[in-house]
């Protein structure tokens, strides 16, 4: 799909929903476009080993997303939710579902707040992606972790939240715990090993598609699948001290079969565990930090090959200042690492990134962004796909983003 027809698309459904209402449903439609100007190597979604959405070739207007979303209540404590986009470019869905979900809240008792979740959705992962539609109230490209995040992790199964209302119970914190178990998410790490961690916003879609399919180099990837059978899970505890201190961690595992592989396809299983723990803190004057790391290992068994495993480690630190109702000001540094073992040239990466951005919203319409993205990275696959003569790359994207977004009920 074109950026010019997804954006003839885009405004049809803004001017069709803006006739009338849904009663009963909230909705919201928004439109997202870019001004883009990128020095980048060809983009990851297009066939290439650049680590940003949009590569050089992509410098001038473009579709930053087309997003629908809904609530529908079915009850008082059952809600339907669904969550689609459209990215533009080349995706084989050009426009899907990135969450579609049951959600269970039953009453608080006892300072006792439960929540379950049934079907697909984010895991309780991100600190800076706590916007409506798992986007970032602090800048337009997500950091490396929920870069990853976005691209290649979805729950599809079940989800359960028990929280402990401590504030409501005169304590000064809260407490809670949540676990998972889930399917369709065994193609998860094959992308860290194709072409690393990247800084960008675009969330794949449920059983969408991550570049281009085919031979490498940057060798695209259907997601959301399941190959063994196996069940996964992830459970992870936070803690919050009034509204200043929130704090996360969690532990994910997929339980794949590293050896499953499905031939017609020519996809296999990959086993992916990892460790997750941050912190946000609010200060006085509108000042917010963020940080956190992740780290774990992915391994892939094709037949014939053997055992082959990538280790990997990313981290953040962001500072945001908020002046006013309408403008946040953020800068962030991310670092982040993929090395395979035993020990080849295959997949090996090592970068780090400087993001600054300032956001503007105008109202409950109009958002105006501008934001510049600055990454340096070595990744072996450079020279080993792309036949380049040094594995480094320096990239830089500045994007300025309009965004008008309706809503009703």
């Amino acid at each position: 799909m074109s950026s010019r027809a997804a954006l003839g698309i885009a405004l049809a459904a803004l001017a069709l929903l803006g006739a009338g209402s849904v009663h009963a449903t909230d909705w919201t439609v928004a439109l997202d476009t870019r001004l883009v100007a990128s020095d980048a190597e060809q983009s990851f979604l297009d066939d290439g080993l650049g680590a940003l959405r949009y590569g050089q070739s992509q410098s001038g207007l473009q579709l930053g997303q087309l997003r629908f979303a809904l609530t529908q209540p079915i009850g008082d404590i059952v809600a339907l939710h669904l969550d689609a986009s459209s990215w533009g470019g080349h995706d084989k869905t050009p426009i899907g579902p990135t969450e579609a979900f049951l959600e269970l809240r039953p009453y608080p008792r006892a300072g006792l707040r439960a929540r379950v979740r049934a079907g697909a959705f984010y895991a309780p992962i991100s600190l800076e992606n706590r916007a409506a539609g798992w986007e970032s109230p602090y800048t337009l490209s997500y950091s490396a972790i929920d870069s990853w995040i976005g691209e290649e992790l979805r729950t599809i199964g079940i989800e359960s939240e028990i929280d402990w209302l401590g504030t409501q119970l005169g304590h000064s914190f809260d407490l809670g715990v949540v676990g998972s178990a889930f399917g369709w998410n065994e193609t998860a790490g094959a992308e860290l090993a194709s072409h690393g961690f990247a800084i960008d916003d675009r969330q794949t879609v449920l059983f969408g598609q991550v570049g281009e399919l085919g031979p490498l180099p940057g060798e695209g990837l259907n997601e959301f699948h399941q190959y063994d059978g196996r069940v996964g899970a992830y459970f992870g505890a936070q803690a919050q001290y009034l509204d200043r201190v929130f704090v996360r961690a969690l532990h994910y595992d997929n339980h794949a079969n590293p050896a499953a592989y499905d031939t017609a396809v020519g996809e296999g299983a990959w086993a992916t565990r990892f460790n997750s723990a941050g912190a946000r803190v609010e200060f006085a004057g509108g000042w917010s930090v963020l940080s956190q790391w992740l780290e774990g290992q992915t391994s892939f068994a094709p037949p014939g090959v053997g055992d082959l495993e990538w280790d990997f480690r990313a981290r953040y630190l962001l500072l945001a200042k908020r002046l006013g109702r309408h403008v946040t000001l953020s800068a962030r540094y991310d670092a982040f690492e993929v090395g395979p073992y035993p020990p080849s040239d295959f997949g090996m990466q090592n970068g780090h990134a400087v993001t600054l951005a300032c956001l503007y919203e105008l109202d409950e319409h109009w958002r105006f962004a501008l934001e510049g993205v600055r990454v340096r990275s070595a990744e072996s696959n450079r020279t080993i796909l792309l036949a380049a003569t040094t594995p480094f790359a320096t990239e830089s994207a500045l994007q300025v983003s309009v965004r008008y977004a309706i809503a009703g009920h």
